[in-house]
């Protein structure tokens, strides 16, 4: 791991730490149950903002091949709520390009497929890039062509040469994940035709500030995206941002759109940057990052206490969902198995593995019903009603669910309860 001595993206000064999280171990790297002592190596999980073009980012590098390799725990068609998500994404940009079967789309961390699949439905011709190779054969299983690759300047070439260039290229969730961001952003806009463009979808940095979302932070999330950052790129690199569009997931998205210069943006879209690009100049900064963390500070010693009148109690708690959310509370709470039993998780990837660094086994939902807890942690807050559905259909008695962001809320369900 070094420390990074400019901004990944505009290559300027960086302030001081900003935001420290601890040393925390890789969030999706999930030991196997019964595999050595349980413990996992942790790094600096710290937040610097860059002074030039106000990119909030990770003090620290690690490899991306730490967190993109071959057993990577992460499927996007796990989620019931995701896979909606995807299919009214891919029906919106189809009809908004105009997309038909001699168009491609290419999509960089494809994953398992889930997207590309409703545009492959719709006739479109797709190619996934994707650097794990057991979530990119899973893809390649169910029928959607994927490389199993990092994308980068070489691999935009190779598609080139044997695809052709694609009309939209999307990163969806995925430009965060990048170590070199300038890198990524100049293949991506070399690839695409001159019509084109690039779809971008990332929790928006504001809202890890005034919701509180620090759970987004983690060592595979290299940057924290925002209008202003990707405005002043796409200013030095002959592109513009055409629209930015908000949407639910992940607490608070944007889905922003990078078009070669030349397009005209329209009325409505220009009033939508206007409008992020405000939001963002009153949380730039160092500052907003450091008040999060003081607030931080309370927030687990009232989590803690939670957690600790219901053990003290004698009752028993578990948790929903092995999200890389769950990583970082857990290891930001300092819970282990011995405050949480178990966490369910409906990947089959995930189970029969541990929450690093926490050691909370992660089990079938099965468990819910076989073993029923008092209380549940939804550790994937934000879907926080897929899970109480979960959790309310497999439990017979009242069960105490708790959603630790934004705020502390719990929820009873099960049992009757409305």
């Amino acid at each position: 791991m070094s420390q990074i001595q400019a901004c990944r993206l505009c290559g300027s000064a960086v302030s001081g730490t900003a935001l420290s999280l601890g040393d925390q171990p890789i969030s999706n790297r999930l030991p196997l149950q019964g595999d050595g002592d349980g413990t996992a190596p942790v790094y600096p999980l710290n937040i610097v903002v860059c002074t030039s073009c106000g990119l909030p980012q990770l003090e620290h590098n690690l490899a991306a091949e730490e967190h993109f390799h071959d057993d990577y725990t992460y499927v996007s068609g796990a989620s019931s709520t995701w896979v909606e998500h995807c299919r009214d994404y891919a029906g919106q940009l189809v009809r908004d390009f105009g997309l038909g079967p001699g168009d491609l789309v290419v999509e960089a961390g494809s994953n398992d497929g889930t997207l590309l699949r409703f545009f492959a439905e719709a006739g479109v011709r797709v190619l996934g890039v994707e650097p794990s190779g057991n979530v990119a054969e899973i893809a390649r299983a169910s029928g959607i062509p994927t490389l199993t690759a990092f994308f980068n300047e070489e691999t935009a070439r190779n598609i080139v040469e044997s695809q052709g260039r694609p009309k939209l290229f999307i990163g969806n969730n995925v430009l965060a994940h990048v170590p070199d961001t300038d890198g990524f952003l100049q293949a991506a806009r070399d690839l695409i035709t001159h019509d084109g463009a690039l779809c971008f979808e990332f929790p928006h940095f504001t809202r890890i500030l005034t919701h509180r979302y620090f759970d987004t932070i983690y060592h595979e999330h290299y940057c924290y995206l925002g209008v202003g950052p990707l405005s002043a790129w796409a200013k030095t690199h002959g592109m513009v941002v055409a629209d930015v569009q908000p949407q639910s997931t992940h607490g608070g998205s944007l889905r922003l759109f990078l078009e070669k210069q030349g397009r005209p943006v329209g009325e409505a879209a220009q009033g939508r940057i206007d409008r992020y690009l405000a939001e963002e100049s009153e949380l730039a900064g160092a500052a907003p990052w450091q008040q999060l963390e003081h607030w931080l500070g309370d927030w687990r010693s009232r989590f803690r206490g939670t957690v600790s009148e219901l053990r003290s109690a004698g009752k028993t708690v578990a948790a929903y969902a092995a999200a890389s959310k769950a990583t970082v509370l857990s290891n930001y709470l300092g819970l282990t198995a011995n405050d949480v039993e178990w966490c369910c998780d409906a990947s089959p990837l995930k189970q029969g593995r541990l929450i690093p660094g926490a050691n909370i086994p992660i089990v079938v939902p099965a468990t819910l019903r076989d073993d029923p807890p008092d209380a549940i942690i939804a550790f994937a807050w934000n879907i926080f009603d897929e899970i109480a559905d979960v959790v309310a259909a497999n439990v017979v008695q009242e069960t105490l669910l708790i959603r630790p962001l934004p705020e502390i809320e719990t929820r009873t369900v099960g049992g009757g309860a409305q």
